[in-house]
């Protein structure tokens, strides 16, 4: 477990090595004073600077765990449950990167605890499984293993804000994707940033989030980027197409 950190920080998640996203939202987390900031894993897979956005997290962010694509860019193995056009976007970004970026991409941890915080890329009942939380079923396990009061999640690249009662029912929140979430009644929560380099939630706009500790909220923000200069990397990369015309569509 990490000790208490700052009071209020940043949350980043899926950064899928589009630098134009990392860079746009790194300068509006700076605007908003925010000096620590961390990352809710997927640094890299389907954008086209996997190199530089690993060396961007390493040095801006507090720390980082380990998303599947981080992990597929590694293991050849784990590919296999990727689809086609994912599976073949990480085996070019693992030709892409050098080995030390690999070698930190394979040593990120599963979970971080920073005392009654969470950081997780997709679920902690069983982090190498990967699981994805679309809906309260999949909250609830979550919740029910979540070993702190306030858990951070990446991986489905929609915004989300979950939350079990005391009473053991979890209900989802209303999530305004540039609005304050308030995480102050009793119980736990899990939520979800949005994604910063692949939104899917139909908005293009890179997705981030400040929690403030003592206030016991989450503000969740939407920042432009360059979508057109994304979509030049990927092409110059030698990505699927695919991962250049979604990003225009948040899709």
């Amino acid at each position: 477990m990490i000790g208490r950190t700052a009071s209020r920080f940043g949350l980043v998640a899926d950064v899928h090595a589009n630098l134009h996203a990392l860079n746009a939202v790194l300068s509006t987390l700076a605007e908003e004073g925010i000096e620590e900031i961390w990352c809710l894993g997927d640094v890299v897979g389907y954008g086209g600077d996997p190199e530089e956005c690993v060396a961007i997290v390493r040095e801006r962010c507090a720390g980082t765990v380990r998303g599947n694509h981080d992990a597929a860019a590694v293991e050849a193995a784990l590919r296999a449950s990727f689809n086609p056009h994912a599976r073949a976007a990480i085996e070019r970004q693992a030709d892409l990167l050098s080995r030390e970026a690999l070698e930190w991409l394979g040593a990120l941890p599963a979970v971080l605890e920073l005392e009654d915080v969470v950081l997780l890329h997709a679920g902690c009942a069983d982090p190498e499984a990967f699981p994805y939380v679309l809906g309260a079923d999949d909250a609830e396990r979550e919740l029910e293993a979540l070993p702190g009061r306030w858990g951070f999640y990446g991986h489905t690249h929609l915004p989300a804000v979950w939350r079990m009662g005391e009473d053991g029912v979890v209900e989802g929140l209303p999530c305004d994707p540039s609005g304050t979430a308030p995480l102050d009644r009793p119980g736990r929560y899990l939520a979800n940033p949005g994604a910063v380099g692949q939104p899917r939630d139909g908005d293009p706009r890179a997705a981030c989030a400040v929690f403030d500790r003592d206030g016991e909220e989450l503000r969740l923000l939407r920042v432009p980027y360059d979508v057109a200069g994304a979509q030049s990397s990927i092409r110059r990369a030698g990505m699927p197409e695919v991962e250049a015309l979604r990003l225009e569509r948040g899709l």
